[in-house]
């Protein structure tokens, strides 16, 4: 996928922004992903830093770790699911985590670690959904994808041991729009209600 031409002008940042905005630029142009190859470079570069492994995530046994593939969007591949539940007693709130990486780059582990030490704290478990990446699968996919996972969590909070009715969603950067995304999705009959966004 190439971009031929601009959408338009730039959306205006907050002048605070500034500072940050020109060291950012002067590692990574403003049109870098307009090129594939600064992509591939990018997406290289994240598969160097090792993901955390199923031991690292338990904790020392504070939670147990699996991976399942859950149903994705009709029409869609399976969704991959990092479920660490908490040895606390059920059921149990439950974190459920979109990763950040621009929707461009990372996975499921990505984060992760960040999220355990908040579950830690309030005995919940973190539900981290692996989504189809930007430019490959352009927008609505990635929130599909994420609602799929979130959709089949809460269909199957008894199995897991989670509180259907306390479950958050959550994440940073890219993460953060795609909960956002979650938080908002229309109500319907089929829709999971969550507690909270973060």
């Amino acid at each position: 996928m190439t971009i031929d031409s601009p959408a338009g002008p730039p959306p205006p940042f907050d002048p605070e922004l500034a500072p940050a905005l020109r060291i950012i630029n002067e590692h990574l142009a403003p049109d870098a992903l307009a090129d594939p190859g600064t992509l591939e470079t990018m997406r290289d570069a994240a598969a160097l830093m090792a993901p955390p492994t199923d031991e690292t995530l338990s904790r020392d046994g504070a939670f147990t770790i699996e991976e399942r593939a859950v149903p994705g969007p009709e029409g869609a591949p399976d969704v991959s699911l990092l479920i660490c539940r908490p040895s606390a007693p059920a059921p149990t709130p439950a974190l459920y985590h979109t990763h950040g990486g621009g929707m461009v780059i990372g996975n499921n582990r990505m984060g992760v670690t960040e999220m355990l030490d908040l579950a830690a704290d309030v005995g919940a478990a973190v539900i981290s959904v692996e989504y189809r990446l930007a430019p490959g699968t352009p927008h609505p996919g990635p929130v599909e994808d994420c609602y799929a996972g979130l959709r089949w969590t809460a269909e199957h909070a008894a199995e897991l041991g989670i509180d259907p009715g306390r479950i958050i969603v959550g994440g940073a950067s890219a993460g953060g729009g795609l909960a956002a995304a979650l938080a908002s999705w229309p109500a319907t009959a089929a829709a999971p209600t969550c507690s909270g966004n973060c």
